[in-house]
């Protein structure tokens, strides 16, 4: 049997569009289908955060018969999950909700999205329609980084380098700008609230958090819109204008690190890494070249490891064998930078001579370039 199974969602609307997610336990079914006999598909959380989920939702398997299989289960709104076939199959994330719902699968799209047509993934499709611009400046940029790449390979000279991350960076604000827009007039979005949650893995900012004021007051204090709001108020603490909090982080010796470490600099670079980060380690070089032509300005750099316990002799290795000069402070198993909603390495702060962050986020050519306009 081969054969692609096409989707009919039948879900109940009332308790995703108006009600948002509400403490009471409504039950779910899944009709699904999928183009293969038999075997197993399970239904999986999306998400690590377990504030996203009803207390007793779970991982579920179901036996598929004929390329059928069936679900069921109780949640209060719409959650985030996705099915895995065995070893050689996995979805792409997909939203369920009270009601009852049709899925199908296609084995032969790993990691494509399954066919769902309840509201949720209806929404999706106006929202990938108001982004249709932004995509098409992504596309561009891509372009022009491939032309510079088959130029220069790997590395670039600097002036085109910058070039290329300023065009980057304006694909972000473009970005967040869409969304705020989308929101704007599309306040019940819960595919929109998602992806806002999603995009704070990368930090706040001012435009983001208007984006959130912008949702109902019924989906902002659902249970996906309580998980934003945490995040916001974790990352807000380290955007650019706050001054950084003191974190309790301890450098080889087992020192602690001192209240305000950045007053006998003008400019300080928090650097959070982890000993297995290859992103991070490829960055040391350019680091240590612009400590050099920067440190007699009144430049520092501050590292904060992240490793777990099992890699503290791993992190003391890499400080050893990337011969890095400037202060190393441990932060064990990322306690404290998850604190202020830290998931994304490296993750760079810029802090001037009172601690205030002053920027975030700079790649080393564009930490180079602030240097040379404010030193």
């Amino acid at each position: 049997m081969k054969k692609i199974a096409v989707a009919i969602i039948f879900i109940s609307l009332l308790p995703v569009f108006t009600n948002g997610q509400t403490k009471e336990l409504k039950n779910f079914t899944i009709a699904g289908e999928v183009n293969v006999d038999t075997g197993t598909v399970q239904l999986i959380p999306n998400e690590s955060n377990t504030a996203l989920y009803p207390p007793d939702f779970k991982q579920l398997t179901a036996k598929i018969n004929n390329g059928k299989f069936k679900f069921s289960g109780r949640v209060d709104g719409p959650v985030w999950i996705y099915f895995k076939i065995g070893d050689k199959y996995q979805s792409a994330g997909t939203a369920i909700s009270t009601g009852e719902q049709h899925i199908s699968i296609d084995t032969a799209s790993n990691y494509g999205e399954p066919k769902n047509d309840n509201l949720i993934m209806k929404d999706a499709k106006s929202y990938d329609k108001a982004f249709i611009s932004v995509e098409e400046q992504r596309k561009q940029y891509r372009l022009n980084y491939d032309s510079l790449f088959n130029i220069y390979g790997r590395k670039f000279p600097e002036e085109p380098e910058l070039k290329s991350m300023k065009e980057l960076k304006a694909t972000y604000v473009v970005h967040d700008a869409t969304l705020f827009s989308f929101v704007n007039k599309n306040p019940d979005s819960f595919y929109a609230l998602y992806k806002l949650y999603a995009l704070l893995n990368f930090g706040y900012n001012t435009t983001l958090g208007n984006t959130f004021e912008n949702f109902s007051p019924l989906l902002r204090h659902s249970r996906l819109g309580q998980a934003t709001m945490q995040r916001i108020l974790s990352s807000k603490q380290i955007a650019i204008g706050e001054t950084l909090p003191n974190f309790n982080v301890a450098d080889l010796n087992g020192k602690k690190i001192a209240e305000n470490p950045y007053n006998s600099n003008k400019l300080t670079l928090v650097d959070m890494w982890y000993s297995h980060c290859m992103p991070c380690i490829a960055q040391f070089e350019d680091l240590k070249a612009i400590r050099n032509a920067f440190h007699d300005k009144g430049f520092e750099i501050i590292g904060i490891s992240t490793d777990k316990t099992k890699y503290v002799e791993d992190w003391k290795l890499a400080i050893d064998k990337y011969k890095l000069t400037w202060p190393q402070y441990l932060d064990l198993n990322g306690i404290e930078t998850s604190k202020y909603g830290v998931h994304i390495y490296p993750t760079s702060l810029l802090v001037n001579q009172q601690g205030k962050i002053v920027a975030t986020g700079l790649s080393t050519v564009e930490l180079k370039d602030f240097l040379k306009n404010n030193l």
